[in-house]
């Protein structure tokens, strides 16, 4: 086959395979968007499964300004009715106003519980010995609330979490529509070994 141009024939001819197709019009695939949030969206699924049959030892934390609500505290007497509940509660003073305030009500709307106060200082050797009382409380049915200091809350809830073996722990807050739970922590089952 001859390369060259028939005579006349005009010259765009030859370069026509060259010519540029029109654009496709498929769609793009969707972009995939990656939340590091996800591991929380997660948890936060776990959180709202129930569990009914399980004994789950629930460690709930809020700070002083979040006991005073009656949504906070019909939110941890849902709870304690479900799991065995412990509840750590942060004071930023001595008066205790938050403090009482939990105790009062949660005595109130669990009347077939005994809701046990106890005062810790911060995290170490007290908090250690004060963990047996917290077994012995949460074995009989009680709901223990532990009081202690804003500076050391975090401290106090990981050790006593620690301490009472807690399968998860859970912040408590109140909200302008009621009160809101977060998980911070779970407790991942361990393998079984046969």
């Amino acid at each position: 086959m001859s390369t060259r141009r028939p005579p006349g024939a005009p010259a765009t001819r030859r370069f026509a395979a060259w010519r540029p197709q029109a654009p496709c019009r498929t769609a793009a695939p969707a972009p995939v968007i990656r939340e590091p949030e996800a591991g929380w969206w997660r948890a936060q699924t776990d959180l709202d499964e129930e569990r009914r049959g399980d004994a789950t030892t629930t460690v709930a934390v809020l700070r002083d300004h979040d006991g005073g609500t009656d949504a906070v505290v019909a939110r941890l007497a849902e709870l304690a009715v479900d799991d065995e509940l412990l509840v750590v509660c942060g004071s930023g003073s001595s008066a205790r106003p938050g403090q009482d305030a939990v105790i009062t009500r949660l005595r109130g709307r669990l009347p077939r519980h005994d809701v046990v106060a106890l005062q810790v200082g911060g995290p170490g050797m007290e908090t250690r010995r004060q963990a047996v009382t917290l077994e012995r409380a949460l074995d009989a049915g009680s709901v223990p609330v532990v009081v202690t200091a804003s500076g050391v809350l975090h401290a106090v809830t990981a050790e006593i979490s620690s301490l009472v073996r807690a399968d998860r722990v859970l912040r408590v807050f109140g909200t302008a529509t009621g009160a809101g739970l977060c998980q911070v922590w779970r407790r991942h089952p361990e393998p079984s070994v046969n």
